[in-house]
């Protein structure tokens, strides 16, 4: 009795039948493993000068209070902050909130700055405002609550930036606001 594969070799039906599916399967490879103008990370232009800081806990915060509404700040100074980074750079600040009830702030949980979180104090709703500002050698983190709701703030909370100097046109597709802080990470080569 014959077996099947010495039947489609006397037949020549191995090369007839198995090739084309080959062929397909490395071209499909080809065209799902590459596309115009991917690099991978390695490769990125435009991204060797990217500096990020490791994330920081501030100990305190300076209380203070403008058109009777108080809020909270922290200085981090930093001599990566210069000025021609404040005249033509991008500084993108992200915060892990875990001062917060889970329920609020997942533990862990990354966004970039401003975060605004509403929830209830009580009976009435409160919204947090947590931004970051620029000064030449300071990043400052700052929460201001609709409600004046805390006393002092959590020691919990954890910040970090990611600066991107100016200068050199990107030859790689923009970062923008509306990316995750993964695909921000992944796009610049940052460690999470």
């Amino acid at each position: 009795m014959q077996t099947y594969l010495t039947i489609l070799l006397k037949k020549n039906l191995i090369a007839k039948t198995l090739l084309p599916l080959f062929t397909v399967i490395i071209v499909s490879l080809l065209f799902v493993s590459c596309k115009k103008g991917d690099t991978g990370p390695a490769g990125l232009k435009g991204t060797a000068n990217v500096i990020y800081s490791s994330w920081f806990t501030p100990a305190t915060y300076k209380k203070d209070t403008i058109f009777g509404t108080y809020g909270f700040s922290y200085k981090e100074a930093t001599a990566d902050i210069t000025q021609k980074i404040l005249d033509s750079g991008t500084v993108i600040t992200f915060g892990k909130l875990n001062g917060y009830n889970p329920i609020i702030w997942p533990t862990d949980q990354v966004s970039q700055l401003p975060i605004n979180l509403t929830y209830l104090s009580g009976s009435q709703a409160n919204i947090d405002t947590w931004s970051a500002s620029l000064s030449l050698g300071n990043l400052t983190i700052r929460l201001v609550s609709s409600l004046n709701a805390y006393g002092t703030i959590s020691t919990a909370h954890q910040f970090r930036y990611v600066i991107i100097p100016g200068g050199t046109k990107s030859t790689v597709a923009s970062v923008n606001p509306g990316m995750s802080y993964a695909e921000i990470c992944h796009r610049l080569g940052v460690p999470e």
